[in-house]
């Protein structure tokens, strides 16, 4: 037996390390933000009228590999008996990738650097969230996808926040010290884990899905339907796993469009520059993070319906407030009044809410997945189609990311900021 077995293959030692994983990806995406604009052009030497259009291709092409390579991870991960080696290849990949990023002086290695930090991202979401799923009962998902989706949350949110509030503090090179760093932990972590499967990864705790987790949809819409060409096609019928799809969508869509606008946004409007905007994402990050596990006991305790449903009006609503700060809509919205404080608070509420509604996506996807596998197992590999789900989670959540920066810099470049966010907020 390996040395340190029992701590290393520990229900909380697995979480932590995938939670690791999630947060060193999701702040690598992001941590290029607030300074990609002035890296293009005084690094890379990019004509100031072109630098819109290229950071929102370079933020939206993460999402569309990933999208592609989605799909073909999550197949071969519910064929590979151990997860924990492709998880450390991923690393190696997303390590080389990040070196290229940081020492990028052309526009083909900074695409190639980021080209494979989507493909070892998109190998963390899936192998992670399957890993997850293997490792903590049905009765208890909800809570552990839900601290696992705060870390992943804070990462989007903290990498561009962190890297905002350092990049005029320090040099170029100090500055990128800092994921290194993260990565350093996040590969220590990935090489101690042990791998150790809960019961219900073998469909013995199929009752722990109570009346009380009530689903997304009725139940009615979840019975899985045969004869349709195999577990994808299962999945892809599933009502519950099509409205979680598309809560992720909408969700990546709108977070995304602003790393590609809101740095712009406040420049214009409120004279900030990156530190602002670092302290903008931040407070984005920090509410998922501490509301993330709650967010995921209240799905456990009260299903996941109609907390989603309240924070989806309610996240609307705080849009459309983000869009009326900094204009004369009101005497109290514009600059010189209260729109500065109107812009920070929507974006706060934002956070706050962003777990009742995204952030339940995964639980819920992995249940129903398992309750299909076990109503009409369609494969006899013993793990099921979770890596499958996660996989197509992995596809909206991209397809998501890559829709959000372009169609957000020119719904912003056609009809400004105000309307854009009122496009996101019906």
């Amino acid at each position: 037996m390996p040395l340190g077995y029992k701590w290393r293959s520990s229900k909380w030692f697995v979480l932590a390390t995938i939670s690791i994983a999630l947060f060193a990806e999701t702040f690598l995406y992001g941590f290029l933000v607030p300074f990609l604009g002035e890296m293009l052009r005084f690094r890379i030497h990019i004509p100031p009228s072109k630098i819109q259009e290229l950071t929102s291709s370079v933020l939206a092409m993460h999402g569309a590999l990933a999208m592609i390579a989605g799909p073909i991870i999550g197949h071969f991960s519910d064929q590979t008996p151990h997860r924990r080696t492709p998880l450390i290849i991923s690393l190696a990949v997303c390590i080389a990738g990040t070196v290229l990023v940081a020492a990028a002086r052309s526009v083909a290695i900074l695409l190639l650097g980021r080209a494979m930090q989507s493909i070892a991202g998109s190998a963390v979401w899936i192998i992670g969230f399957a890993t997850v799923a293997d490792t903590v009962s049905q009765s208890n998902m909800g809570s552990a996808m839900g601290l696992v989706m705060s870390f992943a949350n804070s990462g989007t949110i903290s990498g561009p926040a962190i890297s905002g509030v350092l990049y005029e503090a320090f040099n170029y090179w100090v500055l990128w010290s800092i994921p290194l760093l993260v990565l350093i932990i996040d590969l220590v972590a990935r090489a101690l884990m042990l791998e150790s499967r809960s019961e219900t990864s073998s469909g013995a705790a199929r009752s722990d899905e109570s009346d009380v987790s009530r689903p997304l949809l009725p139940q009615g819409d979840q019975e899985a339907r045969s004869g349709t060409g195999g577990l994808w096609l299962s999945l892809l019928w599933n009502g519950r796993v099509l409205t979680c799809l598309l809560v992720t969508l909408s969700s990546l869509t709108v977070s995304t469009s602003l790393y590609a606008t809101l740095p712009s946004h406040i420049e214009e409007n409120f004279q900030w520059g990156p530190k602002q905007a670092g302290l903008l994402f931040a407070g984005l990050a920090v509410p998922g993070i501490l509301i993330g596990p709650f967010a995921g006991w209240v799905r456990d305790k009260i299903g996941a319906r109609y907390p989603a449903l309240v924070g989806s009006i309610l996240q609307a609503l705080c849009l459309g407030m983000s869009g009326i700060a900094g204009t004369d809509a009101f005497p109290w919205s514009n600059a010189q009044s209260g729109g500065k404080a109107m812009y920070s608070v929507s974006l706060v509420a934002i956070g706050i809410l962003r777990p009742f509604v995204s952030g339940i996506a995964p639980a819920e996807l992995t249940t129903a997945a398992k309750s299909i596998q076990e109503k009409a197992p369609i494969t006899s590999n013993a793990r099921g189609g979770v890596s499958r789900v996660i996989a197509m989670m992995d596809v909206a959540a991209s397809l998501g990311m890559m829709i959000g920066p372009i169609v957000g810099g020119a719904l912003k470049a056609l009809l400004g900021y105000k309307y854009m966010s009122f496009v996101w907020s019906e």
